[in-house]
This record gives C-alpha cells, sequence and structure tokens, in this order.
C-alpha cells in the first residue's frame, strides 16, 4: 500500500530541487569537461579516460528527448534532473532510518519526521559544491544519485527479508553498483559498507550459490556499457580520446593510463614544500575541511562583511556539530545500518583525501604551499557534503524530540530549525557560482577563438578551457568544422594530447600533413622495426609503428624534444613541402626557426596557436608570431608583439560575441576569470595598438569618418573594462581603459559625456573599478578645485583608499586632480603618508609613471623637493617623462 505522505515528501523535494536547478542551470555549455562530456554525448564520442561510458549514452537519451532548444542545456538537465531524485531518495534513506530508531516500526511516522526529512533532503542537494555539479554536464550528480539509490536497496532488502524475493534487491544492487562503474567510480566506494552491513544482518548468504553466481553475472553484465567505448572507437569518431578499438587500449583507458598510476606517496604537499609527510597529509585533510566550510555559507568562499562573516563561520560550526551529533545519536541507537553509513562516509570523506592526494587548492593564501591544483577540486567530495546531510538530519530529529520532551509547543521550534537548515543554502549559494543564469562565457570564448582563425587551419591549444568548449561548437553547432577536403574549418591540436600517439594518428588520419617515416629511415628506429617484424611482434607498416613508439628526443643542445614538439615540427615541415629528416628534430630551436621560417613561409595549413600561449612556444616561435584575435598566426615575417590591427579590429566590432558585456551582473569565479581576463587583454591590445596609429595619421582635423572610428575604439575599450572589472586584471586595465577613453572625449570634443558609461554601469553594479573609472572621468572637466566634478573626483578618489587593491590608485588620481588644481601641499602630504610604506610608494609611481605624464612629474617633483637626496634617481625618470610628454599624451 503507498504511503501518501511519502509521495508527497519525495516530490516535495524533487520539485523545490528541480526548481532551484532550473533557475540556475547552465543556459550552454560551461568550462572544463563539460563541454567535451556534451559534445561526446551528441555524436557517441570517446571521452577522456576512464571513459564512462554509461554516462555519455544516458546523456545521449537526454539530447533526444528532452525539448529545449539548445543541446547543452538538455545534457545539463540531466545532472539537474539526478541530484534531485537524489534528494527524493535520500528523504526515503532518512525516513527509513527513522523508522529503525523506534521499537514498533511497523508504526507511521509523525508528520515531524517527514518534514524533518524533507528539509535535510533539500539542504543536501542546496549545499555549494552539490548543486554546482547539478547546473552542468558533469558525472558527479549521477554518481550521488547511484550511491543513494543503493544505500536506499541496501535498507529497503534489510526490511523486507522475509518477504519471497528478498534477495532480489541485493541482485538489483549488486548490478546497479557496477553498472555505475560506467558514470564514476565513486559507487564502488559503497561496497565495504554493505559488506558489514550483510554480514550483521545474514552472514549465510553468502552460503547462496545461485546468489553468488547471479551476482557474477550481473556484474559482468553491469561492466558490458565499456564494449561501447569499444564498438565507438572502431567507428573513429571526430572525439575518441585515448582510440579504446581493442582490449589492450580498452584497459588503459579504465586503468587511467595515460594520466600515469595514482601515487600515495610522496604526498604532492609535500614535493615543493619539503613538508614531512604527516604535515602534508594534514595539509590535505585541511584542503577537504576548507571545501566543507564553503557548503551551507558564503565565508570563506566569498568575500563578505564582517557581520556575515562571523554568521558563516558560526553556522558552519552549528552544521558541524548538528551532524557529528547525528553520528553519535545513529551509532547508539542502530549500530547495524550506522556502520553502512559510516564506513561509506569515511571512505568519501577522508578516505579520498589520502586516495587522490591532492595538491594545494589555487585559493591557498599562504604563497608558501606551492604545487597547486588548476582549479578548485571541492567536486571530489560532492558526495560527502551531500551525505553529511544525512547525520544533520538525525541529529535535528534527535533536537526535535528533546525539545518536544521538554514541552509538546517547543517541537515547532525544532522544525522551524529544521526549516532553516535545509533552506539556508538556497539563500547562502543562489548568488555565487552555482548561479549559470545567462552565462555564455565559455561559449563565446570558443567561438570567438574559432572566428579569429582563417579557413583551413590547425591551431595549437594548451588545455581543456580552449579545447572543450571549442569541440562542442564544432561538433553539435557545426561551427567551423575542419574539412581538409575543401580547405575549410579548423583542426584543434592540444598540446597535452599531443604527447601520445593515438592522438598523432588521429591528426594524420584527420588530414593534417606529416611524415613520420622519412625522417627515421636509417636509424635505430627503422633496425628495431625490421627485427620486430621478423619476429612477428608487429603487422604495422614503418610509419605507424614510429608514431606508435615515439619517444622524446635530445637536440644538439643538449635539451629534450618532446613528442608535442615533434610534432610541430613535422607538421611546420610538411606544411611547407619539405621532407623531415631527422637533422630537423635535433637541430636547436632557434636553427630550425631561422632555418624554415623566412619571408616566403607559406604553410599549405594556416599555423596558429592560441591566446595566451605556452612558454616554451613563445620562446621558440615568438619572434613569428602575429596576433589576430584569439590566437597568434606563425608568420614568416619577424617582429616582437605583433598585432594584425585591422584585422582584430574588425572582429572585434563585428564578429566577436561579447554576451557577458549585456550582462555584467552575473556571477563569475575564479574559474571565469582567465576567459574574461583573456578577452580583456585582447581589447585593450587592440584598441591600444588601434589608437596609436590613429594618432600617427590624426593630428589637427578629424573628419566625420574619423569620429565613427574613434567611437568604434571607445566601444572596444569599454568592453576591455567590463571584461576585467570582477578579475584581479581589473588594477592593470582600469586606469589604462581611463587614459584611453579620457583621450577618446578630447578629440571627440565630447568631454561632457565622459562619466556616462561608468554611471550606467553603476545603476547595476557596484564595483571599486567602477569607482576608479567613473573618478578618471570626473577628471576631465574638473577645471577647478570649486567646480562639481572637482569635487565628485576627490570623493571618488579618497573612498578607493579603504580598498587594499586600489589604494595606490586612489593616491594617483588624487595627484592627479591636485596637478590639475595646483595644489602642491596636498600633493607633498600624499608623498609624506605613501612613504611610510615602501611597496605601496612603489605601486603608486608605478600607476604613475604608466598614466598621465604631467602627473607624474609633478608627483616627481615634489618627491624632490622633500627627499632632495633621491635626485639622482628622480631626475633620469622626470627627463623621460617630459620628453613622453612632448610626444603627446
Amino acid at each position: 500500500m503507498y504511503d501518501k505522505r511519502k509521495i508527497t515528501g519525495f516530490s516535495s523535494v524533487l520539485i523545490v530541487l528541480i526548481l532551484a536547478y532550473l533557475y540556475t542551470i547552465a543556459p550552454t555549455v560551461s568550462l572544463w569537461d563539460c563541454g567535451e562530456f556534451i559534445a561526446c554525448s551528441h555524436i557517441l564520442g570517446v571521452p577522456h579516460p576512464p571513459g564512462t561510458p554509461f554516462f555519455i549514452l544516458l546523456g545521449r537519451i537526454f539530447d533526444i528527448i528532452i525539448p529545449f532548444n539548445e543541446v547543452a542545456k538538455r545534457i545539463n538537465f540531466f545532472s539537474s534532473l539526478s541530484s534531485a531524485l537524489a534528494g527524493g531518495f535520500l528523504y526515503l534513506i532518512i525516513l527509513s532510518v527513522f523508522q529503525r530508531f523506534r521499537e514498533n516500526r511497523g508504526k507511521r511516522l509523525p508528520l515531524s519526521n517527514h518534514l524533518i526529512a524533507v528539509f535535510s533532503a533539500i539542504g543536501a542537494g542546496l549545499s555549494y559544491s552539490v548543486w554546482d555539479t547539478s547546473v552542468e554536464a558533469e558525472v558527479y550528480s549521477t554518481s550521488i544519485l547511484i550511491l543513494v539509490i543503493c544505500l536506499w536497496l541496501t535498507l529497503h532488502w534489510d526490511e523486507n527479508r522475509e518477504m519471497r524475493g528478498d534477495n532480489n534487491y541485493l541482485l538489483l544492487l549488486v548490478y546497479l553498483i557496477f553498472l555505475s562503474f560506467g558514470i564514476h567510480l565513486m559507487p564502488l566506494l559503497l561496497i565495504p559498507g554493505i559488506l558489514v552491513f550483510v554480514i550483521m544482518t545474514d552472514k549465510k548468504i553468502f552460503n547462496n550459490p545461485k546468489l553468488i553466481i547471479f551476482s557474477a553475472i550481473l556484474i559482468l553484465i553491469g561492466i558490458t556499457t565499456y564494449y561501447y567505448l569499444m564498438v565507438r572507437a572502431v567507428s573513429n569518431p571526430a572525439i575518441n580520446e585515448a582510440d579504446p578499438s581493442n582490449f589492450s587500449a580498452l584497459w588503459d583507458v579504465i586503468s587511467r593510463e595515460q594520466y600515469g598510476p595514482m601515487k600515495m606517496f610522496p604526498r604532492k604537499t609535500q614535493m615543493e614544500t619539503n613538508l614531512s609527510s604527516f604535515i602534508a597529509l594534514f595539509e590535505q585533510i585541511k584542503i577537504f575541511f576548507k571545501y566543507f566550510s564553503w557548503q551551507y555559507f558564503p565565508y570563506p568562499r566569498e568575500s563578505t562583511n564582517n557581520l556575515l562573516k562571523y554568521i558563516s563561520i558560526t553556522g558552519t560550526y552549528a552544521y558541524i556539530l548538528t551532524g557529528l551529533g547525528g553520528m553519535f545519536i545513529h551509532f547508539k541507537k542502530d549500530k547495524k545500518s550506522f556502520w553502512l553509513f559510516f564506513i561509506l562516509y569515511l571512505l568519501v570523506s577522508l578516505g579520498l583525501v589520502f586516495y587522490l592526494n591532492l595538491k594545494f587548492s589555487p585559493s591557498d593564501p599562504n604563497p608558501a604551499h606551492q604545487g597547486r591544483e588548476v582549479r578548485e577540486r571541492d567536486y571530489f567530495w560532492s558526495s560527502a557534503f551531500f551525505l553529511f546531510m544525512f547525520y544533520v538530519a538525525i541529529g535535528l530529529y534527535w533536537i526535535y524530540e528533546r525539545v518536544k520532551k521538554a514541552k509538546s509547543s517547543y517541537g515547532y521550534s525544532g522544525l522551524a530549525l529544521s526549516f532553516l537548515i535545509g533552506f539556508t543554502p538556497m539563500i547562502s549559494n543562489i548568488n555565487s557560482h552555482v548561479n549559470r543564469r545567462g552565462n555564455w562565457i565559455a561559449s563565446d570564448y570558443a567561438h570567438n577563438l574559432l572566428i579569429s582563425i582563417e579557413e583551413h587551419s590547425i591551431l595549437f591549444t594548451y588545455g581543456d578551457n580552449d579545447t572543450f568548449p571549442v569541440w562542442f561548437l564544432q561538433e553539435v553547432k557545426g561551427f567551423r568544422k575542419f574539412d581538409p577536403e575543401n580547405k575549410k574549418g579548423i583542426r584543434l591540436s592540444n598540446f597535452s594530447l599531443m604527447n601520445t600517439s593515438w592522438y598523432i594518428r588521429q591528426l594524420k588520419l584527420a588530414g593534417i600533413p606529416m611524415d613520420f617515416a622519412s625522417p627515421f629511415r636509417g636509424t635505430n628506429m627503422e633496425r628495431a622495426y625490421y627485427i620486430k617484424k621478423r619476429n612477428g611482434e608487429t603487422n604495422l607498416d614503418f610509419e605507424e609503428w614510429v608514431i606508435n613508439n615515439i619517444q622524446p628526443i635530445r637536440c644538439e643542445d643538449r635539451q629534450w624534444l618532446r613528442p608535442a614538439d615533434i610534432l610541430v615540427r613535422n607538421i611546420i615541415l610538411c606544411a611547407i613541402g619539405r621532407k623531415p629528416t631527422f637533422k630537423d628534430f635535433i637541430m636547436p630551436a632557434e636553427v630550425f626557426v631561422n632555418e624554415y621560417i623566412k619571408e616566403d613561409f607559406k604553410p599549405s595549413i594556416n599555423i596558429y596557436f592560441s591566446y595566451p600561449v605556452e612558454s616554451y612556444s613563445e620562446k621558440v616561435f615568438g619572434s613569428h608570431f602575429e596576433l589576430e584575435g584569439f590566437a597568434y598566426r606563425l608568420v614568416g615575417k619577424e617582429g616582437r608583439n605583433m598585432i594584425n590591427s585591422r584585422k582584430m579590429l574588425d572582429k572585434l566590432a563585428n564578429e566577436f560575441k561579447t554576451s557577458y558585456c549585456e550582462n555584467p551582473t552575473i556571477y563569475t569565479g575564479s574559474a571565469q576569470e582567465k576567459p574574461l581576463a583573456n578577452h580583456a587583454s585582447i581589447y585593450l591590445l587592440s584598441g591600444s595598438q588601434s589608437l596609436a596609429e590613429f594618432n600617427k595619421k590624426h593630428k589637427k582635423i578629424i573628419s566625420e569618418s574619423d569620429k565613427d572610428t574613434l567611437k568604434m575604439l571607445e566601444n572596444i575599450f569599454e568592453h576591455a573594462f567590463i571584461f576585467s572589472m570582477n578579475s584581479r586584471l581589473s588594477t592593470v586595465v582600469t586606469p589604462q581603459v581611463a587614459n584611453k577613453l579620457k583621450k577618446i572625449y578630447f578629440l571627440l570634443n565630447e568631454e561632457e559625456r565622459a562619466t556616462n558609461f561608468s554611471d550606467s554601469l553603476l545603476s547595476i553594479i557596484n564595483t571599486p573599478p567602477l569607482h576608479l573609472l567613473r573618478a578618471e572621468m570626473l577628471t576631465l572637466n574638473a577645471k577647478d578645485k570649486n567646480s562639481r566634478e572637482f569635487k565628485e573626483a576627490e570623493d571618488e578618489f579618497l573612498s578607493l583608499l579603504n580598498n587594499e587593491d586600489f589604494k595606490a590608485l586612489g593616491y594617483v588620481g588624487l595627484t592627479e586632480l591636485y596637478t590639475i588644481s595646483n595644489e602642491s601641499e596636498k600633493i607633498k602630504e600624499i608623498i609624506l603618508k605613501i612613504s611610510e610604506d615602501p611597496k605601496l610608494v612603489e605601486k603608486v609611481l608605478f600607476y604613475a609613471m604608466r598614466g598621465n605624464p604631467k602627473t607624474a612629474i609633478k608627483l616627481l617633483e615634489s618627491w624632490q623637493e622633500i627627499y632632495p637626496g633621491d635626485a639622482r634617481k628622480v631626475d633620469p625618470l622626470i627627463r623621460q617623462l617630459k620628453t613622453r610628454d612632448k610626444e603627446g599624451f
């Protein structure tokens, strides 16, 4: 007979979580692995090891049946639905455990117990890391769902052991655990706890041969989803990572051979710090607890005011104490189910700390903690954060029972506390990275990278974020797919993957020019090949065998060349119609560049490197890089910091997507900071170059077409500012943008509208860079110290002195104002204030020298008056600035 309360409770959790997720779901592709998972689901490709075949198959089903217009959103919803269902099953688990606490287990649970379970399950689904993975195409939400379904099945089996067919629950349990092997390895951590639970319940069950045999069969059936990888790899889909087309390659995928073995020692936190193993492990445990502290309140995840900081700290401890209390109550009331949950929780929390052996968090405030992960890794513990609310629910149950026993009316306070604990994460996390509403940053970044490049090109990329979103656009949207026959599109070549033989083979098969046979003729490689051939150890042709066995090569200058670097040289040589030789691979990089990249360099396929370029590529080819948007083109002419300004300007003004500039209120965290900073740099570089060229050509009269050009540049600099204003780059970009805009308004003779842009933004968002920009714009019309503009600018600059990042810029701005009003004494007061802090002096001088020369000259002359002993250092700087001032600011 159905329990209406359970149906209502399950539905309530499901609906609340689904609504929260749908409101915050990513509308398109996100950064990191999401682009790869979405593209592979859409084309039935093979993603990175361990391959996640069952996830890809399920993703394809959602791609087909969910009616969203955007393919990415359909597969993002797969994660949302998984987490919402996981919340529903957690609700049922909590009720099941509450039932086990009662002497009469057959008696219906009171409504209060259902409410506690509902609120706790909602809180679990809205904890930061769980919510964050529930709005994008990732495997963690689905693995949590499998985890809680298996826990529920274990309890359900125990509750129905006297019924016919009760062992079928165990068989289903076994099947689901090993089926989940094709999604994520996390549910395998259920096995120890379940075994202990079954032994404590009925160890005779292991004597049932029929059960054992059927379990073995179901294990084999469960892991057969991996056969999908072999089937699809043979078909060579556009994304075919590790090419698992045979059993040997398949095992390499499952065992993650590509990433090397998981080593427990040394700990990665001791490799660059010389910490002892114990202290290094302790630092990793601290990383787990750091991420735990992010789950329910904004601090320390976000910068907050002092009040919210103290509320966050107190509130987090309240969750911890309630959960630990629940853990103790669980142990006292039902030891059997306690061990089921506790063993699992230990494994998915501290057990993963030991197994994962992570480096320090990128947001670690200690500069001595080096060797850092490329991104925050809180998602690894999302299942631990989700399950902790199970213990919080038990703690709330105990609190409710205690206060109700004291006085029945007090029970409402216990329920109110449960409601508060359940819904606090929603309030705390809604304005954080979990909210992807309107966030098209990854998609725009990929589009702008692809549109920067000419047709029929190869693009060398360096990481996940300049690769996976691009795969999404090419394979899902069909945008600029590579077509060598018609000389169209772009072929990505990821440097990390270029060190693997399977990826080199795929590039050759795709039509990228390369020759791995010619350079190794007459070498030890050829002799080794024929020995293998005679012994029947290989049936490959020589080139295939070389690619499979390619190793780093030592150059004549004793520098090592990785397979990826060998491949780059190979492609360059074949693209200019030259047959590569072994000597071409061992010659020093500088000799190679001088020999083959000359004025007449015209490769058969255009060669690009994504911006910003890796240090080694910059060192080798940097003198032949010309920036054309978000990629450097390899060109014959030689120079440094070359920019194709005409092409860049056209792309920036007419073709780049800039949805963030239309909606700068969306949340951007550390994950989005790099692509936004890249946009800011590109816009600033291109705009500055174009404005400099404009200044050279136009000295006096500004025509109507010139005004159009200046207004276009104004728009470009405004975009540069918006892209940078929420990043660490803002202290560098904002002063430069302000100086460029001042010049433009002056040339247009439109100083009166200088603050329009900053004022319009301040009406919707409030950040220090905006106040700095507004203050700088006000100085254009601050003719004397009694003007409104002067007083407002002074107030804005003074307010920046309270912000550590912008203090130096505030002092520079005040110096500029007091230079305008000829208030030398106030400038001297500034100098006396900043001279107490050498680091602040250094920053002020740095920003002043980069800005208005007149301001910097006045500052240095005033410094000289106060500290005449510094004249030898100051005089050359003043002369340099006066020369720059004559050339025109």
